[in-house]
């Protein structure tokens, strides 16, 4: 006969071999019952840490690579003389199914231990043609644990069902085995299996049957929606339908009745579904605008993101006690900082009330309360002429050919600053270097030597540097005027707007915005505080400027307008694509808008062929000078 392992680890002290199928009668009787079982110890480790004080060895290790004996034998060379662990022969019968025991009981124990999340399988052997309420009653006439039942159904010639988290019950149930008698005198085989929940498509008719119960669990006059714990609803476990929500088909189903029949509801209780994702749910943001609150208690939501599919509700009151995203946040704060994310007008939280937000809303009841729109602010309504009177007159001398007088609108010690931002290339960047090589824009300038030379400093400083700018028109129209303090000391003054420079080939229009701290000096007001950012107008800024051309103070004539028309000869409106074209058209080659739409209108608005045309036409000179804002 062969042997597994070592030969020499089979003999005893007395020099004997015993071959593993010969009868021992020595150390404890095995047999295969649950309750000699208990009986039997196992010890893990190697046989060094096995050592007793006496000197005698422990039964052998359990552990992996251990020699076990089932009888609590001891290892070769023990002083007792029982026979030491032999490895498995072929032939022996026991060994397999002691082990098989073991594992059985190893496998009961960690299954209780994590009861409270599982699904157990109750199996009724042979039980196709019993009665389903005969039996039931049989088996719950004899469990104390009260349970529910879902899904009886069947699997082959047995009959099976399913119970959740309650695994009291189900070995109460599996105890039954061959206990239960029924009225023919059949005695009940149970077994009781791990299993995972039952997975059924829902039909179109139990959709029907769903309906129904969800309209037994809507309150018409809180026009609130009980879903807590749905699967498990009596009525559906009567009709066998299983019907968890944390299934994306299920939740489907659930939210298409609600869209359809309950569009007003205002609450909604989605607690015990274990529900995981908000995938489908999120479609009731715009379809159900009037949910006011929800409760998502005891779910298994693990990430706060997962709200953002709900964002858009207006919820007051949420309910999240329970799911595991509750647990990753430090501290109360942070929680509600992260849900008030979501939600900013959550007034109660998991049952608890929350402080109010701070924030710049206004409440919906009191549309009143939000300001009017204005063109423009004044704190103080007198100071208003006074402003507006001071502008008009610097403006007239700032966009004249001699900025000089300025001087009388400046203290002798005032300071200005001048920022401004532009494309590196292209269009928008012609003419713009003494805006440059002034700025103090401090995103860009860090050198702080540089910082300091740009600030400057003094009347006579100040209008030097104004002089070097280039000549400009201004759009009065578009000017906007912000006066939050006017005080007798101090008035300041924010001014923003647009202008076109002269002196540019193609005058291109820029945005500017001016920031005037005036203090009162002699009879009248000076400046003694200025900043000055200019950059490239929007698309928008330059669409509305200029409808009404400002003539400049060189006697050249009025400053032609360069808004694009919206309407092409076709008579159909333009789109933003092509006012956008137009306008780039009319930067690259100095048209005006209208004679730049008309070269890209008999080229198909190909800006690249519209191009080489014009600068074909222009070599031979057969383009008017009329076409152009200034004349090449």
């Amino acid at each position: 006969m062969a042997f597994r392992g070592n030969r020499r680890q089979q003999r005893f002290n007395h020099g004997h071999m015993k071959y593993r199928n010969e009868h021992d009668d020595r150390g404890h009787n095995l047999n295969h019952s649950k309750n000699s079982y208990n009986d039997f110890t196992v010890y893990r480790g190697n046989d060094r840490s096995n050592r007793v004080p006496d000197g005698h060895w422990r039964g052998g290790g359990g552990g992996i690579g251990g020699n076990r004996d089932r009888r609590g034998g001891n290892f070769r060379g023990q002083r007792n003389n029982r026979p030491p662990f032999r490895d498995h022969v072929e032939g022996d019968e026991g060994r397999p199914n002691r082990q098989n025991m073991f594992k059985s009981k190893r496998k009961n124990r960690h299954y209780q231990s994590n009861a409270n999340d599982n699904w157990n399988k109750i199996v009724i052997k042979d039980a196709g043609p019993l009665d389903k309420e005969e039996v039931m009653y049989a088996i719950r006439n004899l469990v104390e644990h009260p349970f529910t039942p879902i899904m009886y159904e069947p699997e082959g010639n047995n009959r099976v069902f399913y119970l959740e988290d309650n695994f009291a019950a189900a070995r109460a149930i599996q105890d039954l085995n061959r206990r239960v008698s029924l009225r023919s005198g059949q005695k009940l085989t149970i077994h009781l299996n791990r299993a995972a929940p039952p997975s059924r498509a829902i039909t179109a008719e139990q959709i029907e049957q769903i309906k129904v119960v969800m309209s037994d669990r809507y309150c018409v006059e809180l026009k609130r929606l009980d879903l807590m714990k749905f699967h498990s609803d009596s009525n559906l476990v009567k009709a066998d339908i299983f019907c968890p929500l944390n299934r994306i088909a299920n939740m489907k189903i659930i939210v298409d009745v609600i869209i359809s029949n309950i569009p007003l509801v205002e609450e909604i209780d989605f607690s015990s579904n274990r529900i995981y994702t908000l995938e489908e749910t999120g479609r009731l943001v715009g379809t159900c605008p009037n949910i006011k609150r929800i409760n998502f208690r005891q779910n298994k939501m693990n990430n706060i993101e997962t709200l953002q599919k709900l964002h858009g509700l207006d919820l007051v009151d949420l309910t999240l006690e329970g799911n595991p995203l509750c647990d990753k946040f430090r501290d109360t704060e942070t929680y509600i900082s992260a849900v008030r994310k979501k939600f900013p007008k959550v007034l109660y939280l998991d049952g608890t009330e929350l402080p109010k937000p701070i924030g710049f809303e206004v409440d919906d009841e009191d549309p009143s309360k939000l300001p009017k729109s204005l063109a423009s602010y004044f704190a103080v309504p007198g100071v208003r002429d006074l402003v507006l009177k001071f502008i008009e007159q610097y403006y007239q001398i700032f966009d004249s050919d001699d900025r000089r007088p300025l001087g009388a609108a400046y203290t002798e010690d005032a300071l200005f600053s001048l920022a401004c931002t532009f494309p590196e290339s292209g269009p928008g960047s012609r003419y713009t270097n003494i805006y440059v090589a002034e700025s103090r824009n401090l995103k860009k300038l860090n050198n702080s030597d540089k910082r300091y030379q740009n600030m400057i400093r003094g009347r006579d400083n100040i209008i030097a540097l104004l002089c070097k700018l280039p000549i400009t028109t201004h759009d009065p129209e578009s000017f906007t005027v912000d006066v939050p303090i006017a005080e007798a000391t101090l008035i300041h003054i924010t001014l923003t707007g647009v202008f076109r420079q002269l002196s540019d080939r193609i005058p291109l229009v820029r945005s500017f915005s001016r920031t005037f701290v005036v203090i009162p000096q002699g009879s009248g007001y000076c400046i003694c505080n200025e900043t000055l950012f200019v950059t490239t107008a929007t698309i928008e800024q330059q669409k509305k400027s200029f409808k009404n051309p400002v003539p400049s103070s060189s006697d050249s004539g009025p400053s032609p307008s360069v808004t694009v028309p919206t309407t092409p000869a076709s008579g159909q409106a333009l789109t933003q694509e092509q006012e956008a074209v137009i306008l780039k058209f009319c930067q690259a080659s100095g048209m005006l808008p209208q004679y730049s739409r008309m070269c890209l209108e008999q080229n198909n608005w190909n800006f690249e062929k519209a191009g080489t045309l014009f600068t074909q036409l222009k070599s031979e000179n057969k383009i008017p000078p009329d076409y152009f804002a200034v004349s090449p």
